[in-house]
């Protein structure tokens, strides 16, 4: 009689198991490192991408037009040369809070994802082709995917906030300055959205799993490096042409 043939760990190939995607989301704040190991042996995204630019897209629509207006005020007061005319402002203004429904539903499509890749890119760039590293890009997009659920929940927040009266548009360092405060370092610490700060550490551990040679504080020191850099230029800009 023929004996059952029995296979080893290595003739069997098992599919890696990945959460589904509520549990994915909840495990980007509770258990990072788990969700960016099993990630990593199945790198999935798609899904998860779907459901970002549909909540970014439903922020957009759900922000009342007054709400809309104070952001865009507070953002082009800053990057508007000193004796602009101000019915050229008033334009642009009004340009901005009422725009075509198309324009918003594209920039949705399209913002999310190129952000995405950019990030993706630059991180495949140092650990891979300056560092060496084995991990691939498609590894590095679903981490960023899933990591962005972070600097989501921040925009969540301060939508809430505006509702309730706020007029930050971001959380940062800048909420503990006086109201007086201006100048470079004013506009870089009110720059600096905190939960980009923790987007930038959730995605350090990523690189950490991705990369088994590399710590979280290699991964979350490179992105908060360009993050800060980008934060201070636009911060240099907005007081040259103020």
């Amino acid at each position: 009689m023929a004996q059952p043939i029995e296979l080893g760990e290595a003739e069997v190939s098992q599919p890696a198991k990945v959460p589904i995607l509520p549990v994915r989301i909840a495990k980007v704040f509770t258990s990072p490192t788990d969700l960016f190991d099993s990630l990593r042996e199945r790198p999935v995204w798609i899904a998860a991408l779907l459901v970002l630019i549909g909540l970014g897209l439903a922020q957009q629509l759900l922000i009342p037009e007054e709400i809309r207006r104070m952001i865009i005020e507070q953002t082009m007061e800053r990057f508007i040369p000193a004796g602009t005319d101000p019915a050229a402002v008033e334009a642009q203004i009004e340009a901005a809070v009422n725009p075509p429904p198309i324009q918003t539903v594209l920039a949705s499509l399209f913002v999310t994802p190129i952000v995405l890749l950019i990030i993706s890119g630059l991180l495949l760039l140092a650990f891979n082709v300056v560092m060496g590293g084995e991990g691939t890009f498609k590894q590095l997009f679903s981490a960023s995917v899933h990591a962005f659920y972070v600097y989501t929940l921040g925009g969540i927040v301060v939508l809430g906030l505006m509702f309730l009266g706020s007029a930050q548009m971001v959380l940062s360092p800048g909420v503990f300055l006086p109201d007086s405060a201006d100048g470079f370092f004013a506009n870089f610490l009110n720059g600096i959205n905190v939960f980009s700060v923790w987007t930038c550490v959730t995605l350090g551990i990523a690189v950490s799993r991705i990369y088994p040679e590399r710590s979280v504080a290699a991964g979350t020191g490179y992105l908060l490096t360009l993050y800060l850099l980008s934060i201070a230029g636009l911060a240099g800009f907005a007081g040259l042409i103020g």
